[in-house]
């Protein structure tokens, strides 16, 4: 007789995965775009699933009654869960709203004060005499 082989639990290594997909996701795509910047539409949801899954896991080790190492694989991939959606979570709607906004910070510096600057040629250009077009400014090192 052959023995028994106990259901394999796939959620073990999937939440942890798609939570994880989820928050590399946010940042590596998503951030471009603002609608999906100022709330993560598709990574919160993402997250949330993963966590679900990484339950269903942790659910399925400890009322199987499968064995220590199953077990200590769903603790840790439900704690992985947890720890990427936590980090999501604090990240949107932490760090990144107590951050100034843009607008603020170019409104307070709509104007540059005037200044003057010497060229490689000797000859001193003031901020001024180009007020009413675009300036880009471009310092490098000489000398070397």
């Amino acid at each position: 007789m052959t023995a028994e082989r106990p259901p394999r639990n796939h959620a073990l290594w999937l939440g942890p995965l798609v939570a994880f997909g989820g928050m590399v996701s946010y940042f590596q795509f998503f951030v471009r775009f603002p609608t999906l910047r100022d709330f993560p539409w598709v990574n919160l949801p993402l997250v949330l699933i993963g966590i679900a899954l990484s339950l269903g896991g942790f659910w399925g080790a400890y009322v199987r009654g499968s064995r220590w190492p199953v077990k200590l694989a769903a603790s840790l991939g439900l704690a992985l869960s947890l720890l990427f959606g936590g980090f999501l979570i604090a990240y949107v709607f932490g760090i990144s709203n107590s951050l100034p906004s843009t607008t603020l910070i170019t409104r307070s510096l709509e104007q540059a004060p005037d200044f003057a600057l010497e060229d490689s040629a000797g000859r001193v250009h003031r901020l001024s005499d180009y007020r009413g077009s675009k300036v880009v400014l471009v310092f490098y090192r000489g000398h070397w």
